[in-house]
């Protein structure tokens, strides 16, 4: 077993790059490089990539994990099904290696990519909360533009052998749970778990199984600044014509406020802030399976598109 460090980018196919740019840089991604048959998107955070696109029919391919070191490479090549250490030629570089998960999707664990400038944030002003004031004589003006992501926070994948999947995920990458869901006989039937870096806070999940008759994308999901950028955001892509599916609301478990709209191809994506940060001395909560989808205020589950 190593323990990934983060989620590094999503790996689609698409037949038409021209679209799912448009749409990604309507949702507040940026192109980093683009061949004649894949397009790379990336953040306002130094990744050199968090979103590529394939030329072909529509599918999502599988996601990648960011390794602590090259050592690791050797370490996870040595599982079964698993690749030798590669070098990477696409955009980014680095080295890899690649692993199916249970229900077939290419799982990628990489070290070494390149880094990009940070690209600077508009929209961005100290809240004032009650007593803290930290926007002293200047004024709140948003110009209406998308919301900025920043990073990949995390994945949510629909499996078809819950136990098998979450097995595989924690032995072969350290995942831990921050919460369980259980189902009316009790049983867990889906987990959030996040990644394993000790004492330091980690996001609350970095990836999420949830049992589905068929394998498939739950949704990707981008951090942006703060609530201003989901707001703002929302108000782009409504404009825009796109295609909504939840928000905006604030989840129970996780925190994190969101907000849910659908790529040209129909995946899911999702913009989200605030969400809890924990650490390996976080318990592990316990809640029914309805409580997933409930929020603590704003868009019931009810309101979703699928």
């Amino acid at each position: 077993m190593i323990k990934v460090t983060d989620v590094a980018y999503a790996r689609f196919r698409a037949p038409d790059l021209d679209l799912m740019e448009s749409f990604l840089k309507d949702f507040g991604l940026t192109r980093s490089f683009r061949t004649e048959t894949a397009l790379y998107m990336r953040g306002i955070d130094s990744d050199h990539h968090f979103h590529i696109t394939e030329l072909g029919q529509p599918a999502f391919l599988g996601f990648a994990f960011n390794a602590a070191s090259e050592e690791d490479l050797h370490i996870i090549s040595e599982v079964e099904g698993a690749s030798s250490v590669e070098k990477v030629y696409e955009p980014g570089g680095g080295k890899r290696v690649t692993l199916p998960d249970p229900d077939g999707f290419l799982i990628e664990i990489i070290h070494g990519m390149d880094e990009l400038p940070e690209l600077p944030v508009i929209n961005q002003y100290s809240p004032n909360f009650g007593e803290i004031r930290n926007r002293q004589g200047k004024f709140v003006r948003l110009n209406q533009a998308p919301a900025q992501c920043k990073r990949l926070g995390h994945v949510v994948l629909n499996v078809t052998n819950f136990k098998a999947t979450d097995e595989f995920y924690k032995s072969h990458f350290g995942l831990i749970t921050s919460d369980e869901c259980f189902n009316d006989a009790g049983e867990i039937c889906l987990t959030f778990n996040r990644v394993d870096r000790g004492k330091e806070y980690v996001d609350h999940h970095t990836l999420l199984t949830v049992p589905s008759p068929q394998a498939g994308l739950g949704h990707v999901a981008f951090e942006v600044q703060d609530i201003n950028h989901i707001f703002l955001g929302h108000e782009f892509l409504k404009t825009n014509g796109h295609r909504h599916s939840w928000g905006i609301g604030r989840h129970i478990l996780g925190s994190q406020v969101f907000d849910y709209w659908f790529d040209p191809f129909g995946f899911r994506v999702e913009h989200w802030t605030d969400g809890d940060l924990l650490n390996a001395d976080t318990p592990i909560g316990r809640s029914s399976a309805n409580e997933a989808l409930n929020v603590q205020w704003g868009a019931d589950s009810s309101q979703r598109a699928t």
